[in-house]
């Protein structure tokens, strides 16, 4: 058995990433996407696909557009022979101008915000008749969740999209022939967007999680006792990057125990549990532990939980990275994660886990029995959240990553050989200097991946296995 031991930080961990212009999406990438949105609706004998979209569920018509509602709902509707149309309120109009390729616009006001004009207000289902849609279309709805067997009385029948919507498709398509899609986009294995398929959104999935872990560096080089949360959070210099989760620092066990709360005035004691994340499109960094100096200034209820809660913990997330790779099982992986942290005492509630994109949980293959064997260019969180209530005391060492076949690594060499060169020189230091024995298959995303501090004040020490 492997010992872990608290060692001296290697300085590569420490470096912040001087990140490239994030690489942009074309018109010929989205329309790709598209083209395979319209090879499933062609399958599964669907005419038209009506994408809903809002602030918070603004990733699948991102995904094929470049276009993300942001004060209002919205429609994307492609038909199986290519047409696109986008249903926009009055605010989205012109920001409607940012897909690059030829779409029909149309206006709907009732997507507008309360108040707003309506004076060029018609009808929905008018709207819907005139992108095609009739009494001899075969509808496929995509809202933000599918339904599983058992989870609903009638999964392809069940929508999380507004009655409203619903209604004006009803009002031209029989019911049975409207059905819930939103699996083709999300599921697993083969949701479209389940996986990342060119070297470029590697690299802006590396952008990204190069982003978040520097703003995680600048809390961890900062926090000291008696700042409060909101002080501390200033020194993180964001940029106004949109943020896919509220950015979370939190101090004492009041408030690690809520979990997903924003930054106060609360000031950080020495001993005590702390917690820090930060998000945007394409990454989540998050460090939750102790905001210790050393073993010494651990507070007295915490003193012997390295041993007994974050070794262990930290044990688990190596384990996670070594069992991932291309064709791996992922309910394997699961239960190689849950026979180190399955106890109670470690309070793992959700998946050791999960797929990632612009929005920061898309779905998850980890789970007890899950026969999912892991595609080619999946994007993960390796996201395992330990929480214990008596005393509240919580690991969490998320990071990103991407899992990719040799054909994929060497087109990310080839186009983009930069990003390729940081992601060699992470595998390797998380191999010869944290003994994590990770696949080639297996993108670290940024320079932090798999690094946790057991003693959140001093950065110089981190866990390692034994060399």
């Amino acid at each position: 058995m492997r010992k872990i031991e608290i060692v001296d930080v290697h300085p590569d961990f420490l470096k912040e990433v001087t990140l490239n212009p994030i690489p942009e999406f074309d018109a010929d990438d989205y329309l790709q996407r598209i083209n395979l949105l319209i090879e499933r609706l062609k399958k599964n004998n669907i005419t038209h696909a009506v994408i809903y979209g809002d602030r918070e569920h603004f990733s699948n018509i991102d995904y094929f557009t470049g276009y993300d509602p942001r004060f209002e709902e919205a429609l994307l509707i492609i038909d199986a022979e290519g047409s696109k149309t986008i249903v926009v309120g009055n605010e989205g109009w012109n920001y409607s101008y940012i897909i690059p390729y030829e779409i029909n616009r149309v206006l709907y006001q009732n997507f507008s915000l309360q108040g707003q004009p309506r004076k060029s207000l018609k009808p929905l289902s008018e709207i819907l008749a005139s992108a095609g849609i009739s009494s001899r279309s075969r509808v496929g709805v995509i809202g933000y969740k599918y339904f599983d067997e058992g989870h609903a009385d009638n999964p392809d029948y069940t929508f999380d999209i507004p009655a409203y919507i619903l209604d004006s498709i009803y009002s031209l398509v029989q019911k049975e022939n409207v059905i819930n899609i939103t699996r083709e986009l999300t599921g697993t294995p083969d949701g479209i967007r389940m996986v990342l398929r060119t070297a470029k959104e590697i690299a802006w999935a590396e952008n990204a999680a190069g982003k978040c872990a520097n703003i995680i560096l600048r809390l961890l080089k900062n926090i000291k006792p008696n700042i409060a949360e909101i002080e501390l959070s200033a020194m993180c210099q964001m940029d106004f990057c949109p943020t896919n989760v509220h950015p979370m620092l939190n101090f004492g066990p009041e408030h690690v125990f809520l979990g997903i709360r924003s930054p106060g005035y609360r000031r950080l004691n020495l001993g005590e549990v702390c917690g820090m994340c930060y998000s945007i499109r394409g990454s989540l960094v998050s460090r939750v532990g102790v905001a210790a100096y050393d073993y010494s200034s651990y507070s007295n209820e915490l003193k012997g939980s390295i041993e007994n809660f974050y070794m262990p913990y930290w044990k688990a997330v190596a384990t996670w990275y070594e069992s991932v790779s291309v064709g791996a099982i992922a309910g394997e992986v699961y239960d190689k994660v849950m026979d180190i942290v399955g106890d109670p005492e470690f309070g793992v509630k959700l998946n050791p886990g999960h797929n990632t994109g612009t929005d920061e949980w898309s779905n998850s293959p980890f789970y007890k029995g899950s026969e999912i064997k892991i595609p080619d260019g999946s994007h993960f969180q390796c996201d395992i959240i330990a929480s214990s209530s008596d005393p509240v005391k919580t690991a969490i060492c998320e990071d990103s990553v991407v899992i990719a076949g040799k054909e994929l690594r060497n087109r990310v060499k080839s186009e983009y050989p930069g990003v390729w060169a940081r992601i060699e020189k992470r595998q390797k230091l998380m191999r010869e200097e944290l003994g994590i024995n990770i696949s080639d298959d297996v993108l670290p995303l940024s320079n932090i991946n798999a690094v946790y501090w057991p003693f959140m004040l001093d950065t110089g020490k981190i866990f390692a296995f034994s060399k």
